[in-house]
C-alpha cells in the first residue's frame, strides 16, 4: 500500500485560543471523509505568535492533540505552536501518530528574521516514516526560502514534505512558486497549508513531484482532503517526470563540493550587504 488519504485544514484564526476550533474541525474532516488518514493544520494555528501562550512541550496544547489524534485514529500534525524552553522560545511543531503519540517535534530552523527576533532557531530536521506508506518530512513557513533545508530532508528520503505556514504578507505568490519549484526540484510532494483570516491570506498549495499543481485554496477557510500515491513519486524519482530530468540522481552522483558549505555561510559579497534588521523607507537606504 503507497497510498493515503491527507486532508490540509486552512482555518480561520486569530492571535489568541483557536483551540476549539481546530479541535471540531478535525472531528469534523474524520466524519466526513473517513478514509482521511492523516490531518495538516497550520503554523503557529493554535494560539498566533502571542508569546504569552508559549509553554513547554511535552504541554498542554500536545495533550489534548494527542486525544484527538488518537480518538479520530489519524496522523495529526497540528500545526505549531511557541514552545517555552528555558530561556528559549521556539516555533515547533509535533508529529502525533495515531495512538496519540508524539513521535517527533520540528524546530523552525529559519525565523523570519528581523521580524521574529525573539524566537530561536530550530537545528535538527525532522523525518517519519507511515508504515506501508513511506517517509514524511517536516519544514515550516520561511524555511522553504532556504532550499538546503528541503533538499536534507529529500536526501533523508522524504517523499512528501508537509509545510504548515503562516503568511499575511504579499509574497504570497512567490511562495506558491517555491513550493511548485521545490516539488520538481525534491520530486516529492509538497503539502502546504497557510492559516486563513484575519492571521493569514489563506491560498494553501499542494504540488506534485513534477512541480504541477494538484491543489490551490482560495484566502478563506478550506478543508482540503486529498489521496495521495507516493508509487508516484518513486517511479519519477526512478524516471524523471514524465521521463525528463532525474535531478536527485544527478545530485547524488556529481562530484562538485559547494563552496558555502565547505566554507561556511558568509563570503565578501553576502558581508556587502549589510546587517540583518527592518528596512526603512526608499529615503533612507543605504548607498554606496
Amino acid at each position: 500500500m503507497s497510498n493515503i488519504g491527507i486532508a490540509g485544514l486552512q482555518l480561520e484564526a486569530i492571535n489568541g485560543d483557536n483551540l476549539d476550533s481546530m479541535e471540531s474541525e478535525i472531528d469534523a474532516v474524520k466524519g466526513r471523509f473517513p478514509w482521511v488518514d492523516m490531518v495538516v493544520l497550520a503554523e503557529l494555528n493554535g494560539y498566533g505568535g502571542d508569546r504569552k501562550n508559549a509553554q513547554p512541550m511535552p504541554g498542554p496544547f500536545e495533550a489534548r492533540f494527542s486525544e484527538v489524534a488518537r480518538r479520530n485514529g489519524i496522523w495529526l500534525i497540528p500545526g505549531s505552536i511557541l514552545e517555552k524552553s528555558g530561556a528559549d522560545c521556539f516555533n515547533t511543531c509535533p508529529v502525533i501518530n495515531p495512538d496519540g503519540e508524539v513521535i517527533a517535534r520540528y524546530r523552525k530552523q529559519f525565523p523570519w528574521l528581523p521580524y521574529e527576533k525573539d524566537v530561536t532557531p530550530g537545528k535538527d530536521f525532522v523525518v517519519f516514516d507511515v508504515p506501508d506508506v513511506g517517509r514524511f518530512g517536516i519544514s515550516i513557513c520561511y524555511d522553504i526560502w532556504f532550499p538546503e533545508t528541503l533538499r536534507t530532508l529529500a536526501w533523508m528520503g522524504a517523499e512528501v514534505i508537509l509545510h504548515p505556514s503562516l503568511t499575511s504578507t504579499i509574497d504570497r505568490d512567490v511562495e506558491h512558486c517555491m513550493v511548485r519549484a521545490s516539488g520538481a526540484m525534491y520530486q516529492c510532494y509538497l503539502f502546504d497549508v497557510n492559516v486563513a483570516g484575519p492571521l493569514g491570506v489563506g491560498r494553501s498549495i499542494v504540488a506534485g513531484p513534477g512541480g504541477e499543481v494538484i491543489h490551490e485554496a482560495g484566502k478563506g477557510r478550506e478543508i482540503i482532503p486529498l489521496r495521495l500515491d507516493l508509487d508516484y513519486v518513486r517511479d519519477v524519482r526512478a524516471n524523471g517526470w514524465q521521463g525528463l530530468g532525474q535531478p536527485l540522481k544527478s545530485f547524488r552522483d556529481s562530484t562538485v563540493r559547494f563552496p558555502p558549505y565547505q566554507e561556511g555561510h558568509a563570503s565578501e559579497a553576502l558581508d556587502a550587504l549589510g546587517p540583518l534588521e527592518i528596512a526603512g523607507g526608499p529615503d533612507k537606504q543605504k548607498t554606496t
